[in-house]
C-alpha cells in the first residue's frame, strides 16, 4: 500500500467518523430541545391552572406579533382569539384575579407529538386529553399547536392553538 491510498482510506475513515459524530450531536440536541420545548408547553399550562399570573405570562412572547386562537364548546362565542400579547394578558389577569379559571387541578396527557425545530423557532403539535385531579374523569380532548421562539436562550410560546373537540368525540 502506498502513502496516496493509505491517506485515503484514512480521510474516508476521518469522515465516517466525523459524520458519525456530528450526527449523534445533532440527535442528542434535538432531543434537549424537545424536552424543553415539553416543558415550557407544561409549565405554561401547570402555570394557567394555578392562576399564577407572572408565571404564566413568562412562557410567552410578550408582542405584538402573538397571537391565540381557540375552539371549545364551552366558550359562548365558541372561537376565542386574540392578537398581540397585550390583549390576552388583560383578560387573564383579570381571570386569575376573579378566580374565573375551571378545570383547575386538572392533568394532561399529550400524545402524537410533531416537532419541527429550527435554530430559533420551532412549532409542535399534539393531541392533549384533559383529566380532573381529583376524580380522574376525562375533561376533554384538544388538538393543539404552539409555535416558538428562541429568546435569551429559553423557548417562548408565539403562537397558541387549540381546539378542543365534542365530548361525544374522544378519540
Amino acid at each position: 500500500m502506498n502513502n496516496t491510498h493509505f491517506l485515503r482510506l484514512m480521510s474516508a475513515f476521518m469522515f465516517l467518523t466525523v459524520s458519525t459524530l456530528n450526527a449523534q450531536i445533532a440527535d442528542s440536541l434535538f432531543e434537549t430541545e424537545k424536552e424543553a420545548i415539553r416543558r415550557v408547553v407544561a409549565k405554561e399550562t401547570e402555570d394557567y391552572y394555578r392562576q399564577d399570573f407572572e408565571a404564566w405570562k413568562s412562557n410567552f412572547v410578550q408582542a405584538d406579533y402573538f397571537r391565540q386562537h381557540g375552539y371549545w364548546e364551552g366558550y359562548p362565542e365558541k372561537v376565542k382569539y386574540y392578537n398581540g400579547f397585550d390583549t390576552l394578558q388583560q383578560v387573564k389577569a383579570s381571570q386569575f384575579e376573579e378566580n374565573r379559571t375551571i378545570w383547575k387541578g386538572s392533568y394532561e396527557k399529550r400524545q402524537n407529538e410533531n416537532f419541527r425545530i429550527f435554530e430559533d423557532v420551532a412549532w409542535y403539535t399534539s393531541e392533549q386529553e384533559s383529566f380532573d385531579g381529583t376524580t380522574h374523569q376525562f375533561l376533554g380532548k384538544s388538538v393543539e399547536i404552539r409555535i416558538l421562539e428562541k429568546h435569551d436562550g429559553k423557548w417562548k410560546i408565539a403562537y397558541l392553538g387549540f381546539h378542543y373537540l365534542p365530548l361525544n368525540e374522544k378519540g
